[in-house]
């Protein structure tokens, strides 16, 4: 089979060993794309998504001559050295970006793949050892266990069990299907399948004991989140809500003091303190509004980020799957602070 642009790319930009590590997550993710072929995809994309930007925002005036003048103020080059400059930090910014979202996007997919596997999994491992009790072996009492509504898990496992009925050894078919998913608890009901399979234990026993211990580790987690939901609660409150209107109160403060200090009296010093003439000083803001909205942008975008995670670690016990959450604590939070700062700008403007 003929190699791809992809696979040379990637094999050309990556080691070996990372090759390895992305295959793995892509298998546990269930993305079939070889690694190799898919990190070269994501790269050229890049490269070619930074060079048709670089030169529209080059050649666009309003954008181009504002880098010029940024680039040109720490050294002076000709317009391609500046064009080739902005390009290269272009594409290690995008390439930054699309290493972030996708490594996102895999974890979250791992994850999902992981708690959707593992609700199902005492009950698949039931009927296993049922089909096994009425005379089947392990790869057919696999076979007819993998029912639709174990969704995921029947699909992996029809998948795998196929490779074992047409030659290849069950052993090899069952260390496949726990590279499909990250999950500790699958990857030890499986080392058990294979032990009791080699020593010729009773795999009964072994998997009505596992499917008891799943199921009891599945009621201890939801319990754990049952009893951390108030946590839950102060947290989204203080992203959502604490955190924005605090910034906008202080956004408008800032803003309303910069209004009113050159409108002070002369005998008014800086500083806060009392003046030459007994009076209390007040001065100027030491930073200007619009610095302090640049200032608190970033910071709740911070805030969200991180709540995300700690609701998550709650929830789920995994701090990647915050991603999924922080989108939507990230847009409440600006909603919150835009409507807080729109209201406080109404509020004043009838009082001035």
């Amino acid at each position: 089979m003929a190699e791809t642009i992809f696979e040379r790319v990637g094999r050309l930009l990556f080691t070996r060993k990372r090759m390895r590590a992305l295959e793995k997550e892509l298998n546990s993710a269930g993305i079939d794309t070889p690694a190799d072929a898919f990190a070269g995809y994501v790269i050229l994309n890049v490269f070619v998504l930074s060079f048709f930007i670089s030169l529209f925002l080059m050649v666009f005036q309003p954008t181009a001559q504002p880098i010029q003048d940024i680039i040109s103020g720490f050294v002076e080059l000709p317009m391609a050295a500046i064009w080739a400059v902005f390009f290269i930090i272009l594409l290690f910014f995008l390439y930054f970006l699309a290493f972030i979202l996708l490594s996102a996007y895999v974890v979250t997919m791992v994850e999902d793949r992981r708690d959707k596997l593992e609700a199902v999994l005492p009950d698949f491992l039931m009927l296993v050892s049922s089909n096994i009790k009425a005379g089947m072996t392990l790869d057919q009492a696999m076979w007819y266990a993998a029912k639709p509504e174990f969704g995921l898990l029947s699909k992996e496992v029809r998948s795998v069990i196929k490779g074992a009925f047409s030659g290849e050894s069950l052993e090899d078919a069952l260390d496949h299907l726990g590279k499909r998913f990250d999950s500790r608890v699958f990857s030890r009901t499986l080392l058990l399948l294979k032990q009791a399979t080699a020593t010729g234990g009773e795999l009964t026993a072994v998997l009505e004991r596992t499917a008891e211990d799943v199921r009891e580790t599945i009621i201890m987690k939801k319990e754990r989140a049952a009893s951390l939901v108030m946590y839950e609660i102060f947290v989204l409150f203080a992203a959502i809500v604490g955190t924005p209107f605090l910034f906008a109160v202080a956004a408008r403060l800032v803003e309303v003091f910069e209004k009113i200090s050159p409108q002070l009296p002369t005998g008014i010093g800086a500083g806060g303190m009392l003046g030459p003439l007994g009076a209390a000083s007040f001065g100027n803001p030491i930073i200007t509004s619009t610095e302090f909205v640049y200032f608190t942008l970033p910071i709740i975008f911070i805030t969200s980020l991180i709540s995300s995670f700690i609701i998550s670690a709650i929830r789920t016990g995994s701090r990647v799957q915050g991603m999924k959450y922080f989108p939507f604590v990230l847009g409440l939070s600006y909603l919150v602070y835009w409507v807080v700062t729109e209201f406080l700008s109404s509020f004043f403007a009838t009082f001035s």
